[in-house]
Order: structure tokens, then sequence, then C-alpha cells
């Protein structure tokens, strides 16, 4: 039990090596329509409400497959592979692009790479698996260890899309594609390919996608910080924190102060002093946000105080708080 204890803090990390040749995001730079229909947004936004989220996810899942299918029944060296109508695993990635268009696996490093790594790993498997003689009846081994080990790349090179799984398993175990042998890994690229392209186009019209292309870190800083990443709950990839920040950087144990609303721990409550330095910082970004927008500069000190923000310190309190916004943050509760 003490080797997989020790295994706990074992991580592989290809981003902290990748990052550090991989160039900054440019659709900044680009024309707005340009980088909108990339997925760039200057200002963030929620995504819209289901009902609208529903009838964009229909109409992008239909214009995705058939696009896919279009182009794969009217292309002369694609039929002459004889490939099936559909590749069953872009029905489960039309879901992710255009549906969950938010969600760390349905992103173009993830879509792409998910795919063509498991792609690559079940042709594989089912190569060597081919040269037993009585391959009919072993396939679904195959098909499972392709799975398995398409699962554990995808991890390792935060590339988890979960319909590339399908793609390892189809490899092995549909006689049309196993027929392909190392065809069906370009034509899983050329599928991935045109459904990100469909989404593109049709997901920004008024939602926004990708969210990122390559990880949702900032490069530059990440470069110049050497940022050690890990897989997130979600199948993405977020910084690895400090064995301090994972001790007290807890959800429900720290304050958040945004443009908005002040948010404090439950076990927590304020002197009147320290309502109001948190009240002055909420201002403070309020006006930021505000002076960015019209493009205006920001004094470094408190206009309505005049008074450094430095020369306040913070009092630490015992007693039972809870979650407040600007309203409760004046009465201090």
């Amino acid at each position: 039990m003490s080797v997989f204890k020790e295994a706990e803090s074992w991580h592989l990390d290809i981003d902290r090596y990748l990052n550090r040749v991989i160039p900054a995001s440019p659709l900044h730079k680009l024309p707005t329509p340009v980088s909108r229909f990339l997925g760039y947004r200057k200002e963030q936004k929620q995504d819209v409400g289901n009902v609208l989220g529903a009838f964009w996810s229909l109409v992008g899942a239909f214009c995705g497959l058939a696009v896919v299918a279009a182009v794969f029944n009217n292309t002369e060296s694609i039929q002459r592979h004889a490939p099936p109508a559909f590749i069953a695993s872009f029905g489960a990635s039309a879901i992710l692009e255009y549906n969950a268009v938010r969600s760390p696996l349905g992103q173009p490093r993830n879509a792409l790479l998910g795919h063509i790594f498991s792609a690559i790993i079940g042709v594989g498997v089912s190569k060597l698996f081919q040269l037993h003689s009585e391959y009919e009846e072993i396939k679904w081994i195959a098909g499972a260890i392709g799975c398995a080990c398409a699962s554990a790349v995808m991890l390792l090179t935060g590339t988890v899309h979960p319909p590339g799984g399908a793609s390892a398993v189809l490899a092995a175990t549909e006689p049309a594609i196993t027929a392909m042998g190392w065809y069906f890994v370009g034509l899983v690229a050329w599928g991935a390919t045109l459904m990100l392209i469909v989404g593109l186009f049709l997901n920004n019209i008024q939602r926004q996608f990708p969210v990122y292309w390559w990880t949702p870190l900032d490069i530059r800083r990440a470069k110049k910080q050497d940022l050690e990443t890990v897989p997130d709950a979600r199948g993405g990839l977020e910084r690895r924190e400090t064995e301090e920040e994972q001790k007290y950087d807890q959800q429900y144990e720290k304050i958040e102060i945004t443009g908005a609303e002040v948010i404090l721990p439950e076990a927590l409550s304020l002197n009147k002093d320290e309502v109001e330095l948190l009240e002055r910082l909420r201002e403070r970004l309020r006006k930021m946000v505000d002076a960015e927008r019209e493009g205006k500069n920001v004094d470094d000190t408190d206009s309505s105080g005049g008074r450094s923000s430095t020369e306040f310190t913070m009092v630490q309190s015992g007693s039972v708080g809870a979650r407040s916004n600007s309203e409760s943050s004046r009465s201090g509760k």
C-alpha cells in the first residue's frame, strides 16, 4: 500500500515543456470578424440560455455530421476504402462540440488530438491481434485494450475526448473500419477537422467556440514562471497548486472580490473597518473595468478616500459570517 501512497504524487506534465515552444495566442491581433469566428472575445460573457442553446445544438449537430457524411460519400479516394455511412464516434463528438461548447472535453486540442491518438492506438492494437489466426473470436479483447490504452494516453497528453475511446473500439471491432487499417487514422483526422470548422462558423454566431485552442492557461505566464499543470475534474488542464495552496486556498475558505459583489467564507465576519476596506476595493475594481472599456487610465489611489490601499490591514475575526454582496457588506453582516 505504501507504493500506491507514494504514487499519488507522480505526475507527467508534457505541457510544462510544450508550452515553452508554443506561441501565445495571436487572435487578439486579428481583425474582429476573423478573431470572433476563431473564438476570441474581448469581454467574456455567459453562454446563451438553454432554449437558444438547444436550437444551435440541433443546427450544429445536423450540419456537422451532414458535412462529414457529404464529404466522405462524395470523395472518390475515400469511397475506394468502403467506409461506413457514419463513423459512430463523431455522433458523440457532435454533442460536445455543438452542445457543451464550453466543456474542456470539446475544445480543439481535445477533439482533434483525442480522436487521432485513439485511432492510432486502436489500429495499432488491432494490427497486433490480427496476427492471431482466430482474430474474429478475440477482437473484443483488442477493442477493450485499445480503448483502455487510448484513455491512458489521452489523460497523459491532456487530450481527453470521450468519443476518442469509441474510435479506438471501432478500429478493432468494426469490420469495415478494421479493413481500412492505417487509412482510418487520416479519415478520423479529416472528419474531426471538418466538424471543428463547422463549429467555428455556427457556434460563434451567438455563442463562443472554442473557449481556448491549446490550454486555458496564459502561455506567456507559463513560459516565464514554468507553471506545472494537472488534469482538472472536467477533462481540461489547470495550474498545479502548491501544498500551501491546496491547504488554504479552498473554495469556501477565501474572500472573493469582484466589481459586482464580495463573497465571504461562512465562518468569517467583518468589523466596520474591514467592511469599508472591501467596499473600497470593490469600487476600485468597478472603476477600473469601466475605465478599461472606455479606454481611460486608472489612478492607483482611491479617488473617493484619498488614501492608498496599502494603508489598510485586515483584522482577523472568529465570529460567524455569511455570503456578502455589496448591500450586506455595508451593514457588516
